[in-house]
């Protein structure tokens, strides 16, 4: 009896995982990371993603996503995006990426952090194409121990 209840337990846990996997995937709109090669993201060095235009219009929200190995220094990062509709920027806001002991993985041999910055919100017209603009303002030039820089984008 307690063999039944255990193997049911099992597959009410992995149902309910698997529909909170599905579930979270569905507001995905676009996410790409761009690899630093040398492990350093140098702040002249702009990162340009280009958002693929939508068919609709939609209210999104663009994350900033920094991977980061664990022997990166600082408690965050301070960097700068601007969105341009076109060749018209038409938002120009600073980020902060709070660093964490949160969700890691190992790449290569190396362990790796993931770090957010909070979601910013904005208005996608149909048909238009949106590219973003990224860099990052902190002091210490180039910042050692980034493996990667990406955005989110989520319905």
């Amino acid at each position: 009896m307690s063999r039944v209840r255990c193997l049911l337990s099992i597959v009410i846990l992995t149902m309910f995982n698997l529909v909170l996997f599905t579930s979270c995937e569905d507001n995905l709109y676009y996410s790409l990371y761009q690899d630093m090669p040398r492990m350093e993201w140098d702040s002249n060095e702009l990162l340009v993603f280009s958002i693929p235009p939508a068919e609709n219009t939609l209210d999104v929200a663009v994350t900033l996503g920094v991977r980061t190995t664990t022997k990166f220094r600082y408690k965050d990062i301070v960097a700068r995006a601007e969105l341009l509709d076109g060749d018209s920027v038409i938002s120009s806001v600073p980020l902060n990426i709070t660093l964490y002991q949160g969700k890691g993985a190992t790449r290569e041999g190396i362990l790796l952090q993931d770090n957010y910055s909070k979601p910013q919100s904005f208005h996608m017209q149909a048909h238009h194409n949106y590219t973003l603009r990224v860099t990052h303002l902190m002091r210490l030039n180039p910042l050692d121990e980034v493996q990667s820089v990406g955005i989110i984008v989520e319905r």
